[in-house]
């Protein structure tokens, strides 16, 4: 535990981005942009919006390979494994909801995968700039929310960590992840009615 908070304590704003850039691109790297930019936030409250701004253009700069990827031969895959009116029902309702649904997927921490929802989104021909400003949207509203916590509760952060550990932040994580998808299923209700 030491290594990793005297590497976090080095790397700073530099370590932030790398991470979210990993985690949003190629590997998966669960919570670890979340716990360093709160971790961060507590040393030094007043650099919690800078910590929340470079993690979230990491999450967005992260996400760009993929939906290249996805854009240059997404129609052949779409084709190949999506198939039947089913499928198409499906790919039509996501091109409507795209934005919504990358916005919710970013904001929504682990285990709600954001990378299938990129891979849509380049594969369906969604614009660029849509997708990243659905992740800056979420992503953004994600972190800045943390870091203000950090921010606020730093003291109470750092005790109830140390007595409740791992399984009070996944639970908590659980917690957060279904009030998230329960407005967003609320919101889905209020578009079909």
């Amino acid at each position: 535990m030491e290594a990793v908070r005297s590497w976090a304590d080095s790397a700073g704003a530099a370590g932030v981005f790398i991470v979210a850039v990993l985690d949003s691109s190629a590997l998966a790297l669960p919570n670890a942009t979340d716990v360093l930019i709160m971790y961060l936030t507590v040393q030094r409250p007043s650099l919690w919006w800078y910590y929340a701004l470079v993690a979230t253009v990491g999450a967005v700069l992260g996400s760009l390979p993929l939906y290249v990827l996805a854009q240059r031969g997404g129609e052949a895959l779409l084709a190949r494994r999506l198939a039947g009116p089913r499928a198409a029902t499906a790919v039509a309702w996501y091109r409507r909801s795209a934005f919504t649904a990358i916005a919710v997927a970013s904001f929504t921490p682990p285990p709600m995968p954001l990378k299938p929802f990129v891979l849509l989104a380049g594969a369906t021909g969604l614009g660029p700039w849509r997708v990243a400003a659905a992740i800056t949207a979420g992503r953004g509203g994600r972190h800045a929310i943390e870091t203000l916590l950090a921010m606020r509760y730093r003291t109470q952060a750092t005790l109830a960590v140390e007595q409740y550990g791992a399984t009070g932040t996944i639970v908590l994580m659980g917690v957060i992840a279904a009030v998230v998808l329960v407005a967003y299923l609320w919101h889905l209700r209020g578009q079909t009615a």
